[in-house]
């Protein structure tokens, strides 16, 4: 009797265990998903910049503060390698390119490349730091959503 009640613990107790796996959630996952997670308008939510002593190469200095988006704020990811961005006005479009290491480039600006920190079906949030060699600073986070 004690044997088999040992048995249907430890059977019990493995299928607690395989119950318990993450679940797989390649379509709606952080970071790290293909170009077709990516594609279609995400509006803008907040983007925040941070700078202390930075001017970029070309000597624009950033304007730091929060900017909250409005319903007519987006980013158009579309297929064909463009995407075309309206943040408090148009800001224009440019190509882009997923790159390994949830990089995101987006080759008009000056920034380089991005870290997608999250993207799913709903959530997109990206940032960059920047260390200038003056010891300058730039950090910008950006959050969007469908």
């Amino acid at each position: 009797m004690k044997q088999k009640l040992a048995v249907l613990a430890t059977f019990c107790f493995f299928l607690l265990l395989a119950g318990c796996k993450k679940n797989d959630t390649s379509s709606d996952s952080s970071a790290g998903s293909s170009t077709a997670s990516l594609l279609g308008r995400w509006q803008v939510i907040k983007d925040s910049i941070v700078v202390n002593n930075f001017a970029f190469s070309n000597g624009m200095i950033p304007i730091p503060g929060i900017y909250i988006g409005s319903p007519n704020d987006y980013y158009d990811f579309q297929s064909d390698g463009n995407v075309t961005i309206y943040e408090g006005g148009p800001v224009g479009s440019s190509t882009y390119q997923l790159l390994p290491g949830n990089q995101l480039l987006i080759t008009r600006f000056d920034w380089g490349n991005v870290t997608i920190t999250t993207l799913t079906s709903t959530n997109f949030t990206w940032e960059k730091q920047i260390t200038a060699s003056n010891g300058g600073t730039y950090y910008r986070r950006a959050y969007l959503k469908r």
